[in-house]
């Protein structure tokens, strides 16, 4: 109960704060910023973001290219698996940001009608984000040799690489989803409610929007729910 009550709280919160800087940002001409002079630096800025994180994700890759290669035993193997596991999990995140920044970066500059050399930019960024991630998941099967992980082309891929997960595996993987789920949640009807206050205080409607998150917000609860039901 406790926990309900701080949700609406923060949603409550969020929804003012966001509608008293849009009231003051919008019916005050002396703070209002042109932002298409702002449209180049951001785009590099994104350009610069995409590098770093394929950088990262690349490095991450040739860590455990050679821990992978290197003849360890005994404490330094588990010491090796460690640091194959945190580099793993660095990569993944940065080859998923790469992606998705890569999709919104390409929307932006279609939006402003930006250089196609920063587009075509954008793509390459994106193909090299899931290359990353394809060979990230290939080097599983390096990483862990002794087990007999799925092929990445196997339909149930991620049931039977859970299936193949121990109980401690699962129960680390069960406290990030959870925590995400509910940060998820939360983000998701704050941006509903920072979409009504925009359309209703700028008259521009974003009410597909609201539908896109809100069929987002649903699909999700419900596909939990059956996963719930299923297992009793």
């Amino acid at each position: 109960m406790k926990s309900w009550f701080k949700f609406g709280l923060q949603m409550f919160l969020g929804g003012l704060v966001g509608y008293t800087f849009m009231y003051v940002y919008l019916n005050n001409e002396s703070i209002q910023i042109d932002l298409t002079n702002l449209v180049l630096p951001f785009t590099w800025l994104l350009l610069l973001l995409l590098l770093g994180l394929t950088a990262w994700g690349a490095s991450r890759l040739q860590r455990i290219r050679r821990l992978t290669k290197q003849p360890l035993t005994g404490d330094e193997e588990d010491e090796a698996e460690g640091y194959m596991y945190q580099a793993y999990s660095d990569g993944s995140l940065a080859s998923t940001l790469t992606v998705i920044l890569s999709l919104t970066s390409a929307s932006f500059i279609l939006l402003t009608g930006q250089s196609l050399a920063f587009l075509i930019a954008i793509l390459l960024s994106l193909v090299a984000g899931i290359v990353l991630s394809y060979s990230l998941n290939r080097l599983l099967a390096v990483m862990y040799p002794e087990r007999a992980l799925p092929k990445l082309s196997d339909p149930d891929y991620a049931q039977r690489l859970l299936d193949l997960s121990d109980d401690g595996e699962k129960h680390v993987m069960l406290q990030g989803l959870y925590k995400t789920n509910l940060s998820t949640t939360s983000l998701m009807t704050l941006a509903i409610i920072l979409l009504l206050v925009y359309s209703v205080l700028t008259g521009d409607s974003q009410l597909f929007s609201i539908f896109v998150v809100s069929l987002i917000m649903v699909s999700t609860n419900i596909q939990y729910i059956r996963i719930i039901r299923s297992k009793n």
